[in-house]
Order: C-alpha cells, then sequence, then structure tokens
C-alpha cells in the first residue's frame, strides 16, 4: 500500500504555487513601480524567485502526469495544447527573471522598475492563466 497518490494526481498539487507567486511578484512589482517603494519591489523580487522555483517542479510532475495523459504526443497547434502553452509561459518567464537578474540587480534604486519589463511580465501572466485553463479543461474541471 503506497501512501502517495497516483502519478497523475501529484500534478494538480503543484500548479497553484507559480500560478500565486508569480501573480504576487507582479502585483509587488506593479506597487513597487506605482509607489517607487523598493521594499515592494524586493518583494516582487524574492516571490518571482519562489515562482521559478514551483515552476519547475510543476513542469516536473506536469512531465510525469503526461505520461498517462498523453496530450503532449500533438502539442500543435501551441495554443490550444496546456502543456505547449505553459512552457511557452515558463521560457517567457525565464526571459523575465533573466532581465531582471542581469540588466537590473533586483531593481536596487528606488523607482528603477522599467514599464516595458512591468508589460512583458503581465503578459506573461495572461499567458499563464491562459494554460492554466487550457489545463483545468484537460483535467475536466471547468
Amino acid at each position: 500500500m503506497s501512501f502517495l497518490p497516483p502519478i497523475d494526481e501529484i500534478h494538480p498539487l503543484f500548479v497553484h504555487f507559480p500560478i500565486a507567486l508569480y501573480t504576487t511578484a507582479f502585483l509587488w512589482d506593479t506597487l513597487g513601480f506605482i509607489r517607487k517603494d523598493e521594499a515592494l519591489s524586493s518583494a516582487g523580487w524574492w516571490n518571482m524567485i519562489l515562482a521559478q522555483v514551483s515552476a519547475v517542479a510543476t513542469g516536473i510532475t506536469g512531465f510525469l502526469a503526461d505520461s498517462l495523459v498523453g496530450h503532449m504526443e500533438k502539442p500543435f497547434p501551441i495554443w490550444s495544447t496546456h502543456g505547449s502553452v505553459q512552457i511557452f509561459t515558463f521560457l517567457w518567464m525565464i526571459g523575465i527573471f533573466g532581465y531582471r537578474w542581469k540588466k537590473l540587480r533586483k531593481f536596487p534604486v528606488t523607482g528603477s522598475i522599467p514599464w516595458g519589463y512591468l508589460l512583458s511580465f503581465g503578459i506573461g501572466i495572461l499567458l499563464l492563466f491562459y494554460g492554466s485553463h487550457l489545463g483545468a479543461k484537460l483535467a475536466n474541471r471547468i
């Protein structure tokens, strides 16, 4: 007798973390931009780091679950497959994270978050929500 749930039931346990953490990071960054508050920007930075870590774990569990479902056997068109959209979204978010890490160094100067960064991050959040919606449909949850 195993105490672990079946592999296809583990992925749904992880999916909420990157959704919540990326969204919270975006919220803190936006408020930090508006209020020119370094503490809010710092909160956005740390939430983004946690979101990246949780997204990796979620992706791993997603690939394991797909070994049973098999929807990634037909990943095209990309905008109609949950896994394809979420892989694209993860790469998008890595790009945003990398930009922030390399170019802006956690936005140490108050009010230095560029609006283009926030716009790109917001697009990433919309992609994340859309991919999550496709996942909920795939799991017959909506």
